[in-house]
């Protein structure tokens, strides 16, 4: 929760925000904010379109970050809103604003999904993203582990 709103507040607060389910990669730090940038992996097996903590160097967003990371292969619950960029105003950021655990992913990831995965973190890179594949030693063929798909992705640039 963020400082300066209590009770009630959080409540309300929670309300307005958007919920889905998803399974936690990673979490980066966007060095120009400081900000936790999380990496999900949505129920349909797509990575979502990046959500952020708030600045890494408030109380609040640091905190987000620590939780963040200790959930890393956990399904998530997770709540966010827009909040406009103070830089651009008329731009909106995506927020995460809490994480609900919902305890280890074990399920699989089947082959063509979990290379998805890998290329859309690699930004389209392929030759990046066959790199990544294979210094985590995941299989050529086959399903792989949340886990195993986690360690490809931190091996990422």
């Amino acid at each position: 929760m963020r400082p300066g709103r209590h009770g009630g507040q959080d409540i309300a607060w929670l309300d307005a925000a958007k919920q889905f389910t998803a399974t936690l990669l990673d979490v980066r730090t966007e060095a120009s904010s400081t900000r936790g940038v999380l990496v999900l992996r949505n129920t349909s097996g797509e990575l979502e379109q990046p959500i952020r903590t708030d600045r890494g160097d408030s109380e609040a967003g640091r905190a987000m970050i620590e939780r963040a990371r200790a959930l890393i292969g956990h399904r998530v619950r997770l709540y966010r809103l827009n909040e406009r960029m103070a830089s651009n105003p008329k731009l909106e950021v995506r927020i995460v604003v809490h994480l609900a655990d919902f305890g280890l992913d074990t399920d699989p990831v089947y082959e063509n999904s979990a290379k998805q995965n890998v290329l859309a973190a690699a930004e389209g890179d392929t030759a990046v993203a066959r790199r990544a594949w294979s210094e985590a030693g995941l299989p050529e063929t086959g399903a792989v582990s949340v886990s195993q798909l986690v360690d490809a992705l931190t091996r990422l640039p």
